[in-house]
């Protein structure tokens, strides 16, 4: 969909080997915040287990009383988009070009019973989908009994095997409310299995949640309130006078980080003055987490609710950003952590219900996890390379959770959904270079070859197409002017 001038011939030859996702009429929204969700590190291997585990807790309440609705929708919408990473995994191409384009349609109907809003094939609002996904998925439960996926233990020795015997815990699923065994008995032999599992946690809190803290002051009495909330997305306003032309890293921490007066018709009701005055509000960040969204609001509803107006202000857009959660924004050496940008979804189009929604990644995203995962599978054993130990890894992206080149273990076993629903780059991405960048100096500037870094490795998702491009490109895109092309949603995640 974007324009051919912003990217050369020669690099969009390059094939990338990623499965590509159809088209089903009106359907770019959900796809790409799937092409999104498939490149956030971590995120296809933590749901790979977290699907295991419900399918065991399936099979462990068969004949038993059925589940709610809700939560039975929630299982089949957790399976239908593991499902759906499966099927991306097995038609990617790897050395060559990928199969068919996959239909997502098994999971827009799945979307569709959990939450009717999106039944239908009428165009919908990217990021509303993204936040009902990320909050139904944080709020997953599971009680009871569950037999772990895992390969035979080690003897555990005798003190720890007491504990647990003592204890009569079993490893339950995401925010368990209830730990025992049925019946108040263990079935033989899983005792020894659960010990070596780590209990299983709620990636999606872990990863996408974070805790603000809204703070009010009373502009007559001084007196201060407090309140904390956890958030999955941080809203960004995008209007700016002409002279707040800021550095993309200053825009952004200014426009997260600025107060708001109350007053007029939205004052606010001080408890110690007993009336409304006017206050001013601030809001900082407590925890932000690894995976921190950003949404540019673009779009807004008139007074009259009658349509939604789209804003088309340009705002810089920061391919790395420092951390501003509270303990780092306090620390007098500077910053601990910082944020690159992975992905982002652009939205094109004048107006929300006309528009067209892609997705640019970054295609060196698959992280440490499954090289360091504690609950290991088999592995398909043609993604193995009997010539060299480091063989499965020119399969996937290298990790970007550090800047310099990670030190796999190879000994170490890895996990077996790496072959189940990862991601498989064409390996020539980071073996070829890509041509010359168009412009005035393209005579004389050469792309910097792909092998020797990471981040020129993107990728255009735009529905069936998926086309190779550079850090400078995209870097173009995000600078273009264009009234009708913009950024909506950034994602950054954590990498130090």
């Amino acid at each position: 969909m974007m324009n051919g001038d912003l990217s050369s011939d020669s690099t969009r030859s390059l094939s990338p080997g990623i499965s590509s996702l159809a088209n089903l009429g009106n359907t770019c929204f959900l796809n790409s915040v799937l092409y999104t969700l498939r490149f956030t590190p971590g995120f296809c291997h933590n749901l790979h287990h977290l699907n295991s585990d419900l399918q065991n807790r399936l099979k462990l309440e068969n004949g038993k009383p059925k589940p709610d609705e809700d939560r039975d929708n929630l299982v089949d919408v957790i399976h239908t988009l593991h499902h759906l990473f499966q099927k991306l995994c097995n038609s990617d191409g790897y050395k060559g070009d990928p199969k068919d384009p996959v239909l997502p349609s098994a999971l827009l109907q799945s979307i569709g019973r959990l939450y009717p809003l999106f039944e239908g094939n009428q165009q919908q609002d990217a990021h509303e989908l993204l936040v009902t996904l990320l909050t139904h998925l944080q709020d997953v439960k599971i009680t009871g009994d569950l037999k772990p996926e895992v390969l035979p233990p080690p003897v555990e020795d005798k003190k720890s095997k007491k504990k647990n015997q003592q204890n009569g815990s079993t490893n339950n699923l995401i925010n368990a409310l209830d730990a025992n065994c049925h019946n108040g008995t263990e079935k033989p032999g899983l005792a020894e299995l659960k010990d070596t599992i780590p209990n299983p946690c709620n990636f999606v809190k872990e990863k996408f949640v974070g805790i603000g803290v809204m703070r009010t002051k009373c502009l007559e009495c001084e007196c201060s309130t407090y309140k904390k909330e956890e958030f999955t997305n941080i809203d960004i306003p995008i209007q700016c006078d002409d002279d707040d032309e800021e550095s993309g890293y200053n825009f952004f921490i200014n426009r997260i980080l600025a107060s708001e007066t109350l007053r007029d018709v939205n004052k606010y009701w001080c408890s110690e003055c007993s009336r409304l005055n006017e206050a001013q509000r601030t809001v900082s960040y407590e925890v932000l987490p690894s995976v921190l969204v950003l949404q540019l609001k673009r779009f807004t509803t008139t007074s009259s609710r009658a349509f939604v107006s789209k804003l088309t202000d340009y705002i810089p857009t920061p391919l790395i950003m420092d951390c501003f959660c509270q303990k780092c924004r306090e620390r007098p050496g500077g910053p601990i952590h910082k944020y690159r940008l992975y992905s982002v979804i652009l939205h094109l189009g004048a107006s929300l219900a006309s528009g067209h929604y892609i997705a640019c990644v970054r295609a060196g995203d698959v992280n440490l996890d499954y090289f360091q995962c504690r609950r290991p599978g088999v592995v398909d054993p043609t993604l193995r390379n009997k010539n060299t130990k480091r063989g499965i890894l020119k399969m996937f992206s290298k990790s970007n959770s550090t800047p310099t080149e990670p030190q796999y273990n190879v000994s170490n076993p890895v996990c077996g959904s790496i072959s189940c629903c990862g991601l498989k780059l064409n390996p020539s991405l980071t073996e070829e270079r890509v041509g010359s960048s168009n412009g005035s100096d393209s005579g004389s500037r050469q792309s910097p070859g792909l092998v020797s870094d990471q981040d020129d490795i993107w990728l255009e998702c735009d529905d069936e197409q998926v086309s190779v491009i550079t850090r400078h490109q995209l870097e173009d895109l995000l600078a273009s002017r264009q009234s009708t092309t913009t950024p909506y949603l950034l994602f950054y995640n954590r990498i130090c």
